[in-house]
């Protein structure tokens, strides 16, 4: 059996989801409303926070919530380079393979990882959305019934 196969009727837990954040506030109601579904989640922040709220203010938010968030910097090479100096655990960074190798060099010296994608799948709460409704909209999407552990310490 290839590794990382089950047999026919193992029951896996489903993938952590990974959940784009805009604040410290909708976080803190993603992590209570997963801890209470029994969702293993990842939490990221949502595309564009970094460059409206700065890359600080968004590695900022890892050590406020006590758990990495991973910071999105989209296109943006200084923006990526001023969240790992900031303390980012992990930056998503769209960017050439030369550069992109670079900056994962910078991020590896700095202990810190940088992505090309986020984990998938990806919530992104709508305007309005309780943190606890989209949880369970995404939960019953994946068809996670089941409880998971809770979430891992990296991203």
């Amino acid at each position: 059996m290839a590794r990382g196969q089950g047999t026919t009727g193992d029951r896996r837990p489903a993938p952590a989801l990974t959940v784009a954040i805009r604040d410290r506030f909708e976080g803190e109601a993603v992590l209570a409303a997963a801890a209470a579904l029994g969702l293993e989640i990842v939490l990221v922040t949502a595309p564009g926070l970094a460059r409206f709220a700065g890359a600080g203010f968004c590695a900022a938010l890892s050590e406020v919530l006590g758990r990495p968030v991973g910071v999105d910097c989209g296109r943006e090479p200084g923006l990526a380079l001023a969240a790992l100096r900031a303390g980012a655990p992990c930056v998503r960074l769209e960017a050439p393979a030369a550069l992109f190798a670079r900056v994962a060099d910078i991020a590896r010296q700095l202990g810190a990882e940088l992505v090309r994608e986020w984990p998938e799948p990806t919530l992104r709460l709508a305007p309005g959305e309780t943190p606890p409704a989209a949880l369970r909209r995404a939960a019953a999407e994946r068809g996670a019934g089941e409880p998971s552990s809770p979430a891992g310490e990296r991203l």
